[in-house]
């Protein structure tokens, strides 16, 4: 049975439980943007960037929680992710958005990252009126391509595509999800 998940805004306090889990190799190297080793304090940095970025409309962030947790129960349940939306405003009509998660090792192949990626869905379509949701992952992540999938995803095809933490061009999967 898979554990209760809610998802909420991330939060400064936060920033322990994050860094213990993309501090784990088997999280970080999958990952566009998640360097590795992870720097000490780099969650409270990363969490004070994506609060601005977030404030300008530049990225919509949701820290999974296991249990219930309501926006005003601070350390009631701990972050075991997060997924974000970032949307792209140079697509035309900015009604597609880049979906990225990150979930701690600890949790995987419980249905977790499904769980929360539905319910981002929801929010993408009904809050934000995103018609289109793209997602990339490293072409050997094998259990997010099935995340994606279970979504509802299509993959369109493979290409090399820049990663800054890997330091340099790898080779993805690209995958699209039409909302509308």
């Amino acid at each position: 049975m898979r554990p209760a998940i809610s998802l909420r805004h991330p939060r400064p306090d936060d920033a322990a439980a994050l860094e213990a889990l993309v501090s784990d190799p088997a999280v970080a190297l999958p990952t566009a943007a998640i360097p590795h080793p992870y720097p000490p304090g780099g969650a409270a940095a990363h969490l004070a960037d994506l609060a601005r970025r977030q404030a300008g409309g530049l990225e919509h962030a949701f820290a999974i929680i296991a249990g219930i947790a309501p926006e005003t129960a601070p350390g009631t349940a701990p972050l075991i992710g997060m997924i974000t939306l970032r949307p792209d405003i140079d697509d035309g009509d900015g009604r597609t958005a880049e979906l990225g998660y990150v979930l701690g090792r600890d949790w995987w192949g419980q249905g977790i990252a499904t769980a929360a990626g539905r319910k981002v869905l929801v929010i993408a379509r009904d809050q934000l009126a995103l018609a289109r949701l793209a997602a990339d992952v490293k072409h050997d992540n094998h259990r997010s391509a099935a995340v994606l999938h279970h979504l509802g995803f299509t993959e369109t095809g493979r290409r090399m595509k820049h990663w800054p933490a890997r330091g340099g061009m790898v080779l993805v999967r690209q995958f699209v999800l039409n909302l509308g």
